[in-house]
This record gives C-alpha cells, sequence and structure tokens, in this order.
C-alpha cells in the first residue's frame, strides 16, 4: 500500500508539471502564468487534480510507465491545441470542438502553411513511434496488481477530486455556466473548463420549473396579439443576412486602415434602424450566432462552448423565426455559399423550417478570394432568385462567408470586407429595383480572429458588432443596442408583426425595458428548457413544429437524356454545375462537367439493372439532392 501512495505522490507531481506547461502554451506568458497560479491557488490547484484524474487509471495496469507516459502526450496535446486555436480565434478548446474535428481537417490549408502541417504531422508520428517504444521498452510493474488495495488509493483520490470540485462550485470559486467562454478559460483555467464543456451540456432543469410557473408565463408573456395573415404587396419581404467576421475597423483604437472600407455599411446605419449587436463568440462560431437569432434562444443557457446544432438540434425540432413566419404565409428560405454540411445546416435547416436551402453546391459562377472562401456577390443574385421563385412574400436567411479567416493581414481583412460593402451596395440596389416591399437584415456574427483586447476597442467589448436595418417602408431611424436573441424579435417589431413564441416574450420584455433584469433571463431559461427538454406546456404538451421536406436549391436540376456508350455515360439536363455527379446505382463515377446542360462519365463499366442518376454532392462526399428526372431520362 505504502508503494501506492507514493506512486500517487509521484503523479500527482507529473499532473502538476503538465498543468503548467498547459497555461504556459495557453497564456504565453509566464508573468501572466504566475499571476494566475498566485492569485488563484484554490483554482489552480483545482485544475492539477481534475489533470490528476485519468492518471489514476494507472494503478489498475502493470504497464504503469507506459500509461502514464500516453495520458501525459494526451493532455500536453490538448494543451497545444488549444494554444493553437487561440491563435486564430478567442474561443479556447472545448469539448464540442471534436464534434467539429471534420470541419477543422477541411480548413488545415486555410488556417496552417504546408510546412506547419508537415510539422504537425510529423509530430504525431513521433507520437505513435515514441508510443510504440514505450511498449516494448518501457518496464512493466514486477509485482501483480493488486485490485483491493489500488481501488482503495484511487477512491481516495478521487472523494479528494470530487470533494474539491463541488466545494469549489458551491462556494463559487469556479462557476458552472459561462457566459463569456474566453475570459472562463482565464479565469478557471483549462482542466476545469474543458471537462465543464464535456459534462455539461444542454440545458439544465431550473429549480422554478412546473405547471404554475408555465401557466404564468403563457398569460403574461405569450398572449398573442395583432397577428394576421399575410397580404400580397402589403406585407414585406424579410432579407437577413449574416455577414461573417464582419465588424468596423474604426472601432479598433489602433486600427491602421488608411481608408474606411465600409462606406456603405457606415451609410446605411446612419440613415436606418441600427444598434450594436451582442453575440455570443469571437473569433469563430458562427452557427451560434446563427442559432440565437434564428431561434430567439439565449445560448448562455447551453453547455459551456456548445453548439446546439451538433446537440440538440441533431434529433429535435425548434421553434424559429423561420417557422413563426409560415404560419402568416412565408415562405422560407435559406442560402449559404458555403458547403451545406457545415455545422450540419444540411440536417438542422429542415428543424428549424426552411423550405429551400441553396449551398454553394447548387450555385453557378462561383469566384473565390485569395484564401478560397467564395466571394459574396454571388448572394444578391442567390436572394433574387429565392423571390423570384414564389408568387407571395418570402423570408430569406442568408449567411455569407467572404470574411472568413485565416487573414494574411489586417489590410487583407479590410480589402475583404470592402467587397462585402460592395455587395451590400448591389443587393439594396437589386431590393429597389424590384418595387417590393422589404425590409434587409444586415449585421455581423462575430469578431475577426485578432489579437486583440476589449481595453483596445471604442465599445470597450470584444462581443459586439452592428446591425443595420435597411428597408422602403419609411421605418421610423432608431437606434437600439440589442442582444443576438433579441434581434428577429426587435425587427419584426417595427413591421407589427408579433407572431412566434421567443419573439412575443423578447418583444414584451424590450417594450418593458426589462432586458437587464435577472427575472427576464429567468424566464427567458424557463422557456427555452420547456421547448427542447422539457414538457412542452408553452404548446400545451406538444410542439405543433415538425421538420419540414426542404428542398435543395430553388431552381429544380433536370436530368433530360442519358446515353450509355460501352463505358462512357453521358447526361443531358438543365441546372448541371461543378457539383454535379453522374452516380450508378447510387454510386458517384467520375464525372466531367461539359456544361450546364451536359455531364459526362468515363471508365464506368456497366452494371445489371443500372439506374444512372445525377446527384449534388459536396467535398465532403454527402449526397444532397438528386436531379428530377424528365420522360425518357
Amino acid at each position: 500500500m505504502k508503494r501506492l501512495w507514493k506512486l500517487l505522490a509521484c503523479l500527482f507531481a507529473a499532473a502538476l508539471c503538465i498543468y503548467l506547461l498547459v497555461e504556459l502554451v495557453s497564456r504565453k506568458s509566464v508573468t501572466e502564468l504566475a499571476g494566475y497560479v498566485a492569485g488563484s491557488p484554490m483554482v489552480f490547484l483545482l485544475n492539477v487534480l481534475l489533470t490528476l484524474t485519468p492518471f489514476l487509471s494507472v494503478f489498475f495496469v502493470r504497464r504503469k510507465v507506459f500509461l502514464a507516459a500516453v495520458i501525459a502526450m494526451a493532455e500536453l496535446a490538448m494543451g497545444v491545441v488549444n494554444g493553437v486555436l487561440l491563435m486564430f480565434r478567442t474561443t479556447p478548446f472545448t469539448a464540442e470542438d471534436f464534434h467539429l474535428l471534420k470541419y477543422g481537417a477541411a480548413l488545415l490549408t486555410t488556417y496552417l502553411s504546408w510546412p506547419q502541417i508537415l510539422l504537425l504531422a510529423a509530430a504525431l508520428v513521433l507520437a505513435v513511434c515514441a508510443a510504440v517504444v514505450l511498449w516494448r521498452k518501457a518496464p512493466a510493474d514486477s509485482c501483480p496488481v493488486n485490485k483491493t488495495e489500488s481501488a482503495c488509493v484511487a477512491a481516495v483520490a478521487l472523494a479528494v477530486i470530487w470533494g474539491s470540485l463541488n466545494l469549489a462550485v458551491l462556494g463559487g470559486v469556479v462557476a458552472l455556466q459561462f457566459g463569456n467562454i474566453g475570459q472562463a478559460f482565464q479565469d478557471y483555467g483549462f482542466a476545469y473548463c474543458f471537462a465543464n464543456s464535456a459534462f455539461n451540456t444542454g440545458i439544465s432543469k431550473p429549480d422554478a420549473y412546473d405547471d404554475q410557473v408555465m401557466e404564468e408565463l403563457r398569460k403574461k408573456d405569450m398572449v398573442p396579439e395583432n397577428t394576421y395573415s399575410v397580404e400580397e404587396y402589403k406585407t414585406p419581404n424579410i432579407i437577413m443576412v449574416q455577414l461573417e467576421s464582419f465588424f468596423d475597423p474604426m472601432l479598433w483604437e489602433n486600427n491602421p486602415a488608411e481608408k474606411d472600407p465600409i462606406p456603405y455599411f457606415r451609410f446605411l446605419a446612419r440613415n436606418f434602424p441600427s444598434g450594436y449587436l451582442s453575440v455570443p463568440s469571437v473569433g469563430a462560431g458562427t452557427a451560434n450566432t446563427e442559432f440565437e437569432c434564428i431561434t430567439g434562444m439565449n445560448l448562455d443557457f447551453f453547455g459551456p462552448g456548445e453548439y446546439p446544432y451538433k446537440t440538440v438540434l441533431q434529433k429535435k425540432t425548434c421553434e424559429s423565426i423561420a417557422f413563426d413566419l409560415k404560419e402568416l404565409g412565408y415562405k422560407t428560405h435559406a442560402i449559404h455559399n458555403n458547403e451545406a454540411t457545415f455545422y450540419d445546416r444540411h440536417k438542422v435547416f429542415p428543424r428549424l423550417g426552411f423550405d429551400t436551402f441553396t449551398p454553394i453546391e447548387y450555385m453557378y459562377n462561383v469566384q473565390r478570394n485569395p484564401t478560397g472562401w467564395c466571394r459574396d456577390k454571388i448572394l444578391t443574385e442567390e436572394i433574387g432568385k429565392a423571390m423570384d421563385s414564389t408568387v407571395g412574400q418570402d423570408f430569406i436567411y442568408t449567411i455569407s462567408v467572404q470574411g472568413h479567416g485565416k487573414y494574411p493581414s489586417f489590410a487583407y481583412y479590410c480589402e475583404q470586407i470592402g467587397e462585402m460593402d460592395d455587395f451590400i451596395s448591389e443587393l439594396v440596389a437589386m431590393l429597389n429595383s424590384r418595387n417590393e416591399p422589404s425590409v434587409l437584415v444586415l449585421y455581423g456574427d462575430h469578431l475577426p480572429g485578432f489579437e486583440w483586447t476589449q481595453e483596445e476597442m471604442k465599445n470597450r467589448s470584444l462581443f459586439q458588432t452592428e446591425y443595420v436595418i435597411w428597408n422602403n417602408l419609411n421605418l421610423p431611424k432608431t437606434t437600439r443596442d440589442l442582444e443576438a436573441y433579441q434581434l428577429t424579435s426587435h425587427v419584426l417589431d417595427l413591421l407589427d408583426i408579433h407572431e412566434g413564441t421567443m419573439i412575443r416574450f423578447h418583444q414584451r420584455h424590450l417594450e418593458r425595458g426589462d432586458t437587464k433584469t435577472q427575472a427576464y433571463l429567468d424566464a427567458a431559461k424557463i422557456l427555452e428548457y420547456d421547448m427542447l427538454y422539457g414538457d412542452q406546456e408553452v404548446y400545451g404538451g406538444s410542439s405543433p413544429y415538425k421538420a419540414v421536406s426542404m428542398e435543395y436549391g430553388v431552381n429544380p436540376i433536370i436530368q433530360k437524356t442519358t446515353v450509355r456508350n460501352g463505358d462512357t455515360i453521358e447526361v443531358t439536363g438543365e441546372g448541371f454545375n461543378t457539383w454535379s455527379r453522374i452516380c450508378v446505382n447510387g454510386k458517384p463515377a467520375e464525372t466531367k462537367f461539359i456544361s450546364r446542360q451536359k455531364l459526362t462519365a468515363e471508365n464506368t463499366a456497366p452494371e445489371p439493372d443500372e439506374e444512372i442518376t445525377v446527384q449534388q454532392i459536396g467535398r465532403d462526399k454527402v449526397g444532397l439532392g438528386t436531379a428530377r428526372k424528365s420522360p425518357g431520362a
């Protein structure tokens, strides 16, 4: 037993050293690390204990050196990943990032140079080789594992760790919920915050959640008023454009730009309803700002670093502005000039009520910027197509991508948002030319991923972008700062539309001016919990919202004729693009794009009873939709 206690002391020392290295990589300063250790000794000790936790498995194997080394390498690797991510975004490494691995792999060449990628690959190979050598060379314990003694020592250690964790939470030394996850990692340490993000997901059941509270909320905040049906040409089209990393450089006190890159957006802000928009992330997290705007739900109530697109919305349908406007007769469209599968939008958008989704796989004449992102000017045409595809009013939610990092320099970033500003000007001109009542909501999803502090900002915030509401309805010029989850409620209130659970809730409280109160936040959490995780009492016990049968694109792709000549297939039709693939019995063939009317595939041997189709298939090989066949195809 004494030998095991000595081993525990050695493991604690190893955990201490590893955690110091992890925090040094994160904070990138010995001085900051020393300040953190000296200023928060209890938090530091808790993180060391959490770092120690995986090492307790060493007691139950004979190859103790090997297992301890593997655990150490894994924890150091996580620290390095966190440090690297903080170079490109303000959001630290969380357990949710494992859900985004396939997207990160696709973006490696965007954020890292080839020498850096090769160095990373070499490090991984070296780690695997080291593990193999350790397995072969590291001595195994000469004594057999005494499971009883090992369990006793491990149990005592776990009891100390668990007790320390609960005391820290109950004593307010660390928090369970983080409003600002970047600041939380600085205050509470990497080990605690990462563990929290792994186990604390979804919305916890509020203490006050019961039938009586829900009934009071329904009577006080959910009473419908002034709801109506859409009348053609009397109710406006509503277009929202979420602008990737769009930010006013003039708000940065150290701004090196020689000229204003966004003069047209600034003109709109001076002449139309506008204000600051508080968003849930910095440098990344597009889908979370998107989630707040579409659903009206506050992301702070979810787990730290959580992406609802990757968790609850993988299975649940959620009321949204799209569903709410569908109740009034609107047709609902989503547009994104990037891959459909990014953040699983192809799975999530049907659960948010969108009738159609036009991703880049359904676009034509795509132009890319120097870092490979699609230029936003293409969105003007796509928005016009969506409006042309219906007779009545449209709700169009558009996500841009041109402003996405990595940025070679701040000057390059300014060039990109300058082109985005030109796109905004072209979009407004197009909407003006249609002579239809329209409202265009423009806003940035988050600040770009540069190294700056809130003290360097004129508005003293890294979590505020700006929004503007262009319209041809002569809406009054108002200036109001909002949370992202309040934006759609504010827009619809200006239009005298009060349809939707979260819409009415926020509108009532915005009118009262009590959105900074704890009572407002508590009520919002209860509503969100009830709608997504609870008994759905706000709907009378069952949600009326069901996932829609979403179509890709607003103009169908048509497969007209199919001719096989030996190993060669030729397909003619309408609407083909570079993402169109000829498929034989569902399997994609090597396809050559000839024109929007013709595709060919060679070296495809005939199969018995084969069916030849055309599918739109993105870079990650996921089939999105199949072309419609005309008679004789």
